[in-house]
């Protein structure tokens, strides 16, 4: 297991693939990006309860959005999960989960949960997320 991932595990109190999900993403839209943690804000709209919502913790650690700096928020979604950062100027990056992947990970047995995380954590990007990056238009 790498240093980020039991950095991760450790803050979050377990390794699990949502945790590991948010962390790829929160690294992915921070380097499309070239922003700083103040910079970028993120929205996730998952399920209200673990272990779908873990992937917010993740988010917070690969992204660097956080409560306290008030750029991160979640909305609530039944059957999917999906991420939308923003930066400036104007940059804009959705990370749809993709369902095949959604519908392994949400009733996942607790003895497979750490397995999963570490094969997600060596997953290609586009095995995980539909991503679809876009510039809002100018006002």
């Amino acid at each position: 297991m790498t240093p980020l991932l039991k950095n991760a595990a450790r803050f979050h109190g377990h390794l699990g693939p949502w945790l590991v999900v948010g962390l790829r993403a929160g690294i992915y839209a921070r380097r499309r990006f070239k922003c700083t943690p103040f910079q970028i804000r993120a929205t996730i709209f998952c399920p209200p309860k673990p272990p779908v919502r873990c992937v917010i913790d993740g988010i917070q650690l690969g992204a660097g959005c956080t409560m306290g700096k008030g750029n991160i928020r979640h909305r609530t979604a039944r059957r999917f999960c999906r991420i939308h950062f923003s930066a400036p100027p104007r940059r804009q990056l959705t990370l749809s989960v993709r369902p095949e992947v959604f519908n392994a990970m949400v009733n996942l047995p607790s003895d497979q949960v750490k397995q999963l995380a570490l094969q997600v954590a060596r997953m290609p990007l586009k095995r995980i997320f539909a991503v679809k990056p876009y510039l809002k238009p100018a006002v």
